[in-house]
């Protein structure tokens, strides 16, 4: 067993967001196709791209 099969599919997500939030783009992804967790990283990669639900409100003004 690699390491890389040691990496649960909650690390997967948490690498994607982390990923974002360094600048990365999607095509960094480092699980290969077809592996479960090439989907949960591309879900934190791109959950962390929202604007958190309390911001930004409509008719909210900004602070």
């Amino acid at each position: 067993m690699s390491n890389d099969d040691k990496i649960s599919e909650t690390d997967a997500y948490e690498l994607g967001r982390k990923a974002f939030q360094k600048g990365a783009t999607g095509d960094n992804n480092p699980f290969p196709e077809g592996d479960h967790r090439r989907d949960k990283w591309a879900h934190g990669f791109m959950d962390a791209q929202k604007i958190p639900s309390d911001e930004h409100l409509p008719g909210r003004p900004s602070s």
